[in-house]
């Protein structure tokens, strides 16, 4: 059978601490126990961090295709695929992220959704982000006048 000892520490106040603690303390408390109330405080605000529900779909790094909205189905085996990437990246799995992911998707083109999944996939990315034009893709052609070249050959092209 273990019995529970109680473990003793010795503190040493200055005068401002203990000044504080003579302030702050209820009458009849001693010095001892507004420490330890003090500590009671800080372990209960550590405990009450862990809000977010142990049931929640999202939280595993396999998730199923019922999962993902009747909208988006036809990228569901890409988003599935992209899953344990982003949570092995150390990304936040929960039902809200994914929810924000699934708005995050819908507001890209639909001909971007594919191409935005695949290369979040291919570079490990935490995050989805739009696809990026190339600004040397179609250039509009300089009908300028200034711009028109003279040749011998052709004159003004």
């Amino acid at each position: 059978m273990e019995t529970k000892k109680d473990i003793k520490v010795s503190v040493f106040l200055d005068k401002e601490m203990a000044a504080f603690i003579d302030e702050n303390k209820s009458y009849g408390m001693r010095r001892s126990d507004y420490m330890r109330g003090i500590v009671w405080e800080k372990m209960k605000r550590k405990k009450g961090k862990n809000s977010q529900p142990v049931d929640d779909p999202f939280e595993n790094s396999c998730i199923t295709a019922d999962l993902i909205p009747d909208d988006l189905k036809r990228y569901s085996d890409l988003f599935i695929e992209w899953w344990p990437i982003r949570k092995k990246k150390g990304g936040v799995c929960s039902t809200k992220v994914a929810n924000r992911l699934f708005n995050t998707l819908r507001s890209f083109p639909s001909q971007d959704r594919k191409e935005a999944l695949e290369k979040a996939i291919t570079g490990g990315w935490k995050d989805l982000f739009p696809i990026k034009k190339s600004k040397f893709a179609e250039q509009p052609k300089n009908n300028h006048p200034a711009s028109r070249v003279f040749t011998a050959k052709g004159g003004f092209q």
